[in-house]
């Protein structure tokens, strides 16, 4: 692209999130800066191989994660704090030749650093009870951990039925159908998308499909700050996010400091 396309492509997305109005969810306003810039290069799914790789980088850790969980006295809080590291681990940065050893750091850092906020002994009561759980995806390569997560719990608790949510379009390094497919999330739980594109979990545009599986499912685990964003005021009982305080807006509303880890339950600290 041309240097002054760029630069007057950048000028209306500037414009666009200007107008974006203090009243609307932050994942709504950047999803339309974001379809404007998709649509003017004619590519809807401009982060696809760059998700791919993610995925496949991520793919190559999981054995060695699968052993640490395993071998840890807690599996359950491993794999969650496993699968929060998973957004830790940035692939961008250290290069696709990530080595396993420094990809495996991340993981032992969690596990060293601990949770600021630590509702996991909450989530395995609720896990105990319940039928139906749904994992809320965030993003490329870490769903490869979320699927770590899920066979943990599977193993736990083997008469619980799991959905996995991802979003209902190809949007910036979120989770679709796509990744899902390239970990093979179907071989742990069965794939279902909110039929929406944006970065977040709006429940009043979700589809109808998903919407039931939210309110069947007994517990809800919804994964990074995005769908923390959409479904921070929602009542559903069970409702744990996992999640790295990555803003101070996040901050403030979860009261813990930049940099936190959390596993918390919905409404235990309203």
């Amino acid at each position: 692209m041309a240097e002054d396309r760029r630069v007057a492509l950048m000028q209306r997305a500037i414009e666009q999130l200007a107008r974006g109005g203090v009243n609307r969810n932050n994942c709504e306003i950047i999803n339309e800066a974001y379809r404007l810039v998709t649509r003017e290069i004619g590519d809807e799914n401009p982060y696809a191989r760059v998700k791919s790789d993610f995925n496949e980088g991520m793919l190559r850790l999981c054995p060695e994660v699968r052993c640490h969980i395993r071998a840890s006295e807690d599996p359950l809080a491993a794999a969650v704090r496993a699968s929060i590291a998973g957004n830790l681990i940035d692939i961008a940065a250290l290069g696709l030749g990530v080595t396993m050893d420094a990809a495996m750091a991340k993981v032992r850092e969690v596990d060293e650093t601990g949770l600021f906020i630590d509702d996991c002994a909450a989530l395995a009561e609720a896990l105990r009870g319940a039928k139906r759980l749904l994992v809320l995806g965030d993003n490329c390569g870490e769903i490869a951990l979320d699927k770590l997560l899920i066979e943990t719990i599977r193993r736990l608790y083997p008469n619980i039925r799991v959905q996995y949510g991802v979003r209902g379009a190809p949007v910036v390094n979120d989770v679709s159908r796509e990744d899902a497919a390239q970990v093979g999330m179907e071989e742990v739980a069965e794939v279902i998308d909110n039929g929406d594109d944006l970065l977040t979990t709006l429940l009043h545009r979700a589809s109808s499909e998903f919407n039931r599986a939210f309110d069947a499912a007994d517990v809800v685990i919804a994964k990074g700050m995005g769908n923390f964003e959409g479904l921070q005021f929602c009542d559903k009982e069970n409702l744990f996010f996992l999640l790295i305080v990555k803003c101070d807006v996040i901050s403030r509303l979860t009261r813990a400091p930049k940099g936190s880890i959390l596993c918390m339950k919905q409404g235990e600290r309203k």
